[in-house]
C-alpha cells in the first residue's frame, strides 16, 4: 500500500484513535482528531486522502461532519469511511444520504480496515490519472482550438448567413469575415440579373468590376503571387495580400477561402429562390382578385345566356307547334320530330351545364390557392 496516504481519523474515544494510529502507523500517514471541530480546523492547513469518521459524536455527529465535507467544493471528493457499532440497515442508509463512501462495522478486524484502506488508496490513484488524462485531453483540445479557431470563423459566417435576405446582406457578410483574417478582399455576387462587386473601396468600381470580370472564369482556385482568386458559382472572391512568407497560413487560407465563397454560394442560390418564391406568390397574389373577377364574369355571362337560351326554346318551340298545322304531318311525325327538337334541346342544356361545372372547378382552385397564400 502507498505509505503516502493521508488519512484523517475523527473518533471521540482516545483508546479507539490509539488503536488506529498504532495499527495504521507505517501503512500510511494518519492523523486523528478527538472531535469533529477539531478536524475541520485542520482542513484549513491541510487534506486528507481519506477520512475515517465515527458515526456517534458529541456536538457534531459523523453524519453531520461527512454532509459539511460533501457541501464543501474543496472536500466534497475526498472519500469518507464510517465506523460504528451499530451495523443496522438504518445506520448503513444514515451513513449513504451523508455521502459516506464506505462502512466498517466495530469491532473491526485489522484484514478488513486495510483491505479497506488499499480500495481506497487504488481508487484515489486511478482518479489521479484520470486527473492527468483529463489535464492532457485538456490541453491537447486548447491546441486543437487555436488551431481551429480559423475555421471557427468560416463556422460563424456559415451561421450569419443564413440571416441575410439579399445579395448585399451576404457579400458585406462575406467582407467582414475576410477582414477578420485580416485579409485584404475583394469579391463578386451574381444572381440572376443583379450583380455586385464590393470592397473596402467601395461598391462597382469599374477597374474591380473589370478585374473580377475577368479571373471569374480562372478556374475554381487561382493563385498568382500574393494573389487568390476563388471561383464557385455566383460567387468570385479575391484575396490580394496572401502572406507568402507563412506556407502553413496560405494553405489554411486556401481551404477556409474555399468554404467560405462555396457556403457564400450556397446561400446565394438559396436567396434566389426564395425571392422567386416570393415574386410568384406577389404574382398569385395579384392574379387571385382577377380570376375571380373573371370567374364572377363568367357566371353571370352563364345565367344571362340560360335565361336567353330558355327564351329561346320557348319561341322555338311555339313556333313548331304552329308550323305543324300548315304542315299537314301526320301525328306520328310530329311526334318524332318535337321528340328530336327535344332531345337536341336537352344536350345544349347540358353542354351549358358542363361549363358550369367547370366553373366551380376553377373556384375551387383559386380557393386552395388563397388557403396556400395565408398559410
Amino acid at each position: 500500500m502507498d505509505t503516502d496516504l493521508r488519512v484523517f481519523v475523527v473518533d471521540d474515544d482516545p483508546l479507539m484513535l490509539d488503536v488506529l494510529s498504532s495499527t495504521l502507523a507505517g501503512v500510511c500517514r494518519v492523523q486523528t482528531f478527538a472531535s469533529a471541530a477539531a478536524c475541520l480546523d485542520a482542513l484549513s492547513v491541510s487534506r486528507p486522502d481519506l477520512f475515517l469518521l465515527d458515526v456517534t459524536m458529541p456536538v457534531m455527529d459523523g453524519f453531520a461532519l461527512c454532509r459539511r465535507l460533501k457541501d464543501d467544493w474543496e472536500t466534497q471528493d475526498i472519500p469518507v469511511v464510517f465506523v460504528s457499532a451499530s451495523d443496522t440497515l438504518e445506520t448503513r442508509l444514515l451513513c449513504y444520504e451523508a455521502g459516506g463512501e464506505d462502512f466498517i462495522q466495530k469491532p473491526f478486524e485489522l484484514a478488513e480496515l486495510l483491505s479497506k484502506l488499499h480500495v481506497a488508496g487504488r481508487i484515489l490513484a486511478e482518479k489521479k490519472a484520470l486527473r492527468e488524462q483529463a489535464g492532457y485531453a485538456q490541453r491537447t483540445a486548447m491546441t486543437a482550438m487555436v488551431s481551429m479557431g480559423e475555421l471557427g470563423v468560416v463556422l460563424q459566417f456559415l451561421s450569419k448567413s443564413f440571416a441575410c435576405d439579399s445579395l448585399e446582406e451576404l457579400a458585406l457578410a462575406l467582407l467582414e469575415t475576410m477582414r477578420q483574417y485580416d485579409l485584404q478582399s475583394a469579391l463578386q455576387m451574381r444572381m440572376g440579373d443583379e450583380m455586385l462587386t464590393l470592397s473596402a473601396n467601395g461598391r462597382n468600381l469599374p477597374l474591380e468590376v473589370s478585374v473580377l470580370n475577368h479571373i471569374r472564369d480562372s478556374g475554381r482556385i487561382f493563385q498568382f503571387k500574393s494573389r487568390c482568386v476563388f471561383n464557385y458559382g455566383g460567387v468570385t472572391l479575391l484575396v490580394n495580400n496572401m502572406p507568402m512568407d507563412d506556407p502553413d497560413r496560405c494553405g489554411r487560407i486556401r481551404d477556409n477561402g474555399a468554404l467560405l465563397a462555396e457556403g457564400a454560394d450556397a446561400r446565394l442560390k438559396a436567396i434566389e429562390t426564395e425571392v422567386l418564391a416570393s415574386r410568384r406568390r406577389a404574382g398569385i397574389e395579384d392574379a387571385l382578385p382577377r380570376l375571380y373577377g373573371t370567374l364572377d364574369g363568367v357566371q353571370n355571362n352563364y345565367r344571362r345566356n340560360c335565361f336567353e337560351l330558355t327564351q329561346v326554346m320557348i319561341e322555338f318551340q311555339e313556333t313548331l307547334t304552329k308550323a305543324f298545322i300548315h304542315l299537314g304531318l301526320l301525328e306520328r311525325q310530329e311526334e318524332m320530330i318535337s321528340a328530336m327538337a327535344n332531345e337536341f334541346m336537352l344536350r345544349v342544356v347540358g353542354t351549358q351545364d358542363a361549363s358550369l361545372e367547370i366553373v366551380g372547378q376553377l373556384e375551387a382552385l383559386a380557393d386552395d390557392l388563397k388557403v396556400l397564400l395565408r398559410n
